[in-house]
């Protein structure tokens, strides 16, 4: 069954995830005690809004596939338009975001309500065109949601503030989703029929609804005679040189994301012969646990550097994690420990570009023009996972040889990347200044 790695993924050593998310809960308690409350907010905020989506996202093809009348291509259709919906969300994130008449504070709201209505309309849904719609509404949510929480970050932290504040809900990120994916298949097995594991999902998002209208305030501060151009203000984003050379190497990022997540393990297993639960068992430990306990320290570790040196190091360490995945094909020995190295490496290199790349968006956009710029930015999310998956699908449909031979070259992709970011460097000079330490 093409899910039941995915399934595994996160539903294997569920102690060992859960002793992981407190301590880096209590590494970022102590850490970062000066950071604004309303990213504390944003932070509880991220970790309900990926509980939710991993109940949602995660489970959705298991469900109605293995469960209902579905079949998989119908479901990859759906959330391919869910993808797609998700891309206008974010444009339309960015308009409301930015705009005085809306802001951030009502954009997080609309996101909430949209999620609790994709939960319902899966508690229900026995078709296609139901299943659809559940994802094209939740495409909607999501791009409001990303668009308007980075926006609302970026607006009540300080430059030095910003990578700590971004390594938090990074923190938050993993901890939701690790729980959502445990919480879900626990709830899979206990309801009957197997859909109402969806309201569960509705109750969070109704939770995050709550959160958003009590304890949120608007960050968007709109000054005295301001008027909101939208075409000019989207003119601006998209002439804007630094932002548009950013977008290749951003999407390079994604793309390896991308193929980090869901086809390297396929290629482990196929390739390797590593059964599926111990290379779950290793993502688990290696870059899902890694990425929530080493978020903070790695973060500290590199505040020293501009954000630009810190991307350049992001990439060259996801090089370095390619580049071990092709050595990986000749190594017969001690197999399980160098596949957790890998993944551990690749921990990294997320950890490190994450807030980074939230913090150097902030830097680089107009205060007016936070959710324009936000938005165009997490373009490259839909664009990464349509190269991703693609590649990877390919590679691994592909011989031994070959398949082993195809990580040596997105290994070697990497040195674009850190060519475009040394021209970047050079292009805006001032992003280069030494951040202070967090």
């Amino acid at each position: 069954m093409r899910y039941g790695l995915a399934c595994l993924v996160y539903n294997r050593l569920h102690n060992r995830i859960t002793h992981i998310k407190l301590s880096a809960m209590n590494i970022e308690l102590s850490a970062n005690k000066q950071i604004p409350p309303q990213v504390w907010v944003q932070a509880i905020g991220r970790g309900l809004y990926q509980l939710g989506s991993a109940v949602l996202l995660f489970y959705m093809p298991i469900v109605f596939v293995n469960y209902g009348n579905l079949s998989a291509t119908e479901v990859g259709l759906a959330v391919g338009g869910g993808s797609v919906a998700g891309f206008l969300g974010n444009l339309l994130g960015g308009v409301l975001t930015d705009s005085p008449k809306f802001g951030r504070k009502r954009s997080l709201l609309a996101s909430s309500t949209f999620a609790v209505i994709t939960c319902t309309i899966a508690v229900f849904t026995s078709t296609f065109a139901l299943l659809l719609l559940a994802n094209i509404v939740f495409g909607f949510s999501t791009g409001l949601y990303w668009t308007a929480a980075d926006s609302s970050v970026m607006d009540v932290t300080t430059a030095e503030q910003r990578q700590g504040a971004f390594s938090l809900l990074g923190v938050a990120d993993n901890v939701g989703f690790a729980a959502g994916t445990l919480g879900g298949g626990v709830l899979l097995k206990l309801l009957h029929p197997e859909k109402l594991l969806f309201a569960a999902g509705g109750i969070t998002f109704l939770l995050l609804l709550l959160l958003f209208a009590v304890a949120m305030k608007e960050t968007r501060t709109s000054a005295e005679g301001e008027t909101h151009n939208i075409q000019k203000g989207w003119k601006t984003a998209l002439t804007d040189t630094r932002l548009m050379i950013y977008l290749l190497v951003n999407t390079l990022f994604i793309t390896y994301i991308a193929l980090v997540g869901g086809n390297l393990p396929l290629y482990l297993v196929k390739f390797g012969g590593t059964p599926e639960t111990t290379v779950a068992n290793l993502f688990t430990i290696g870059y899902v646990g890694l990425g929530a306990l080493l978020q903070v320290p790695v973060v500290k570790a590199i505040s020293k550097f501009s954000y630009l040196t810190s991307l350049s190091i992001s990439m060259a360490v996801w090089g370095v994690g390619f580049a071990l995945v092709w050595v990986l094909g000749n190594s017969s020995n001690t197999r399980s420990v160098f596949e957790l190295g890998i993944f551990a490496v690749f921990a990294i290199a997320s950890i490190i570009y994450k807030p980074t790349s939230s913090a150097w968006i902030s830097e680089l956009a107009p205060t007016s023009l936070r959710g324009a710029y936000t938005a165009i930015a997490y373009q490259c999310w839909t664009i990464g996972y349509v190269i991703g998956p693609i590649v990877g699908g390919w590679a691994v449909d592909q011989s031994p040889n070959i398949a082993q031979n195809a990580w040596l070259v997105i290994a070697l992709s990497t040195l674009s990347g850190l060519v475009i970011l040394q021209v970047l460097n050079k292009q805006n000079p001032t992003t280069s200044k030494e951040q202070a330490l967090l």
